[in-house]
């Protein structure tokens, strides 16, 4: 009996084991038969766009008929000999798409809960990126009220590459805005879409590919590379043939080899902070100012500062504060060789206890460490924070100061920053945009810039080279390109100063020579403190009252501020006619602010200004024959108050060229 039973389970295990084999071999079979497949941003709940042919694409055998079914409608093709395929539908009204169904003849693909309406894509830094949840507390009545299946979105992985890519990674899938989802979003884009929904009622789709902290050289092809030479090298010389599957084997031993030098650097800077050391043959410096605008715009790496300063015989030996600017990135601070302190934010301000016992009568020493890793680097232009607080008196530190360059960023790659790939030339095209190009798309949003505005004569024709390439490469003529003006942001600079980002607003307010573009002026909506500012419906709202104007026929419209017409000179004065003014210029607060004049020589002082009508006078007592007249020209000219009816800012002007 014990036999039989055995012999029994002997029997079904036989069985179980081959039924095992068996479908294991069906799924393998499955599995190496499964070749047809879709580009990731082609999945359910997406959004196509309206009136324009749909282009459907993917990859499936060699020389294998795929059907597409969509809307009634059956298209048919034959993958080529690497096996892409390609099917362009017939242009479909606003509405519900339902399902398509894509197949071979032993394959299919259900693609569910489609929408036809207006996708945008959605790109730039960190301003366009930044997710809603950041702003969860400044919008949470935004958020709670978010309920429309109509947007939708999806969001692109952050991805280099050195070979133009046809699929990307997704962060987010398609998905439509709920509390729970719209978190998630780009704030700027939804808030676009929202206002897009409210006036045309059909869906929207957001295809947001964004990256914080990226210049607009990461974001153009080879071919436009070539026509800027300092990126065509970088590119040709590091980028082009290096392997990425080997850049974290590259990091660590160049990371490796830096720290090695960095122990003998620091080793060496011990000296450096006696007071009598002898800084003669270092460079000499000014400060406050970063050293890219000191002559070192390409320097990442170690640096130290010494900076001499006199200490009266009543505060020698006392306590004291010392208040430095932002320090970009990392800084180790001392006086006489005392440590006071370190810190690790690079936009904020220092602020170090100086103990008892360390001044000294007559000439003390600052000495400063300073840590780079990219971008800015150095003290901030901050003179209002550049002292030292004793008891009686304050001691201005601004002046001369000493440079030393320790140690730059070692690089196995010239020209590029490892720690930074993303920062590189293409790399960003390559990887986030050139496997969009094949989708049918209204047009794209943009806000970037802040990574530029140390080169913004540079981006006066990079960011046109930058649309034009975009515009060629998705071969669906000059579509629409409306794009943010940089907000206002400045910890650091006494307000009115030479602005960087005064330049770059100029830089892109150029760029509108391009047809079918636009601009968001925002610098009223900014943060002095924060580059991320808070306000992204307005950003996002002055964006969709350009394409309003400019794509979806509201020509009558409003949808943006007063701009310069005219200067005209006057003896004692400046008259300045304006354009773009809507139903009137109107002014918030009491009086004008932020206009500044100047004369031969372009020294520019506070101006008075009055508001006449639709005309802007000015004149200031310190210029008796003024020439030249600037608005808003500053980095944070966030009291800037002159407007139009309808609530659009002024845009920033000058007409010293």
């Amino acid at each position: 009996m014990e036999y039989r039973k055995n012999l029994k389970s002997l029997k079904l295990i036989k069985i179980t084991k081959k039924l095992s084999v068996f479908i294991c071999c069906i799924l393998f079979v499955s599995c190496v038969n499964a070749a047809l497949k879709l580009p990731s941003i082609l999945n359910n709940n997406m959004v196509l766009q309206r009136d324009k042919p749909i282009h459907i694409w993917g990859w499936a055998n060699a020389g294998q008929k795929v059907t597409v079914n969509f809307l009634n409608k059956m298209y048919t093709t034959i993958t080529d000999k690497k096996g892409k395929w390609n099917v362009f539908l017939v242009s479909a009204k606003a509405g519900n798409g339902g399902n398509m169904i894509i197949s071979t003849t032993d394959e299919k693909i259900e693609l569910k809960n489609i929408l036809i309406g207006e996708v945008w894509v959605c790109s730039g830094q960190s301003n366009m990126e930044f997710e809603l949840s950041s702003f969860k507390d400044f919008y949470a009545d935004e958020i709670k009220s978010a309920n429309n299946d109509n947007i939708r979105y999806i969001t692109i992985q952050n991805t280099i590459n050195n070979k133009e890519q046809d699929n990307v990674s997704v962060k987010y899938n398609w998905s439509s805005v709920n509390p729970q989802t719209v978190v998630k979003s780009s704030a700027v884009a939804y808030f676009f879409a929202k206002k897009l929904y409210e006036r045309l009622h059909v869906p929207i789709g957001l295809v947001i590919s964004a990256w914080g902290g990226t210049p607009a050289q990461s974001w153009i092809d080879t071919t436009v590379v070539k026509q800027f030479p300092n990126y065509a090298e970088i590119y040709d010389k590091s980028l082009r043939n290096l392997d990425l599957t080997k850049l974290a084997e590259i990091k660590e031993e160049n990371n490796k080899k830096f720290q090695q030098e960095k122990a003998k650097v620091v080793t060496e800077f011990k000296n450096y902070l006696s007071i009598n050391y002898d800084d003669s043959k270092w460079e000499a410096t000014t400060l406050p100012g970063n050293w890219e605008s000191k002559g070192h715009p390409d320097f990442d790496g170690l640096a130290a500062y010494r900076i001499e300063f006199n200490v009266s015989k009543e505060d020698a030996g006392k306590e004291a504060t010392l208040h430095l600017p932002a320090i970009d990135d990392i800084d180790s601070t001392y006086i006489n060789g005392t440590f006071l302190g370190s810190q690790t934010v690079w936009n904020e301000l220092r602020t170090y206890k100086i103990p008892a016992n360390v001044l000294v009568e007559g000439k003390n020493m600052l000495t400063i460490w300073v840590e780079d890793d990219q971008g800015g680097g150095g003290l901030n232009s901050d003179v209002a924070n550049y002292y030292i607080e004793t008891s009686t008196t304050k001691i201005e530190l601004k002046g001369k100061a000493r440079l030393k360059l320790l140690l730059p960023l070692l690089s196995v790659l010239p020209g590029v920053n490892l720690s930074g790939m993303q920062n590189s030339p293409t790399l960003l095209f390559n990887g986030m945009i050139a496997p969009l190009l094949p989708l049918s798309i209204r047009g794209a949003i943009w806000y970037q810039g802040e990574a530029n505005a140390d080169r913004y004569v540079e981006y006066r024709k990079l960011f046109p080279a930058m649309i034009t390439n975009w515009r060629k490469r998705w071969q669906q003529g000059n579509f629409p390109f409306l794009f943010v003006q940089l907000a206002s942001y400045n910890p650091n600079e006494n307000e009115p100063e030479v602005s960087d980002w005064a330049f770059l607003r100029e830089a892109q307010s150029m760029t509108r020579k391009l047809p079918n573009t636009g601009m968001a002026v925002t610098v009223d909506v900014g943060d002095k403190n924060d580059i991320h500012p808070k306000q992204k419906k307005e950003v996002g709202e002055r964006l969709a009252a350009n394409a309003f104007k400019i794509v979806y026929g509201y020509k009558n419209e409003i949808a943006a501020g007063p701009a310069l017409s005219k200067a005209i000179i006057n003896k004692n004065s400046i008259a300045i006619q304006y354009k773009n003014i809507g139903s009137g210029l109107m002014v918030k607060g009491d009086a004008l602010h932020t206009f500044t004049i100047a004369g031969a020589d372009k020294k520019f002082y506070p101006a008075t200004a009055t508001l006449s009508g639709n005309h802007i006078n000015v004149s200031s007592d310190k210029v008796n024959h003024p020439l030249y007249v600037r608005y808003a020209w500053a980095s944070s000219p966030l009291d800037a108050n002159l407007y139009n009816k309808e609530g659009f800012p002024a845009e920033p002007f000058r007409t010293d060229k």
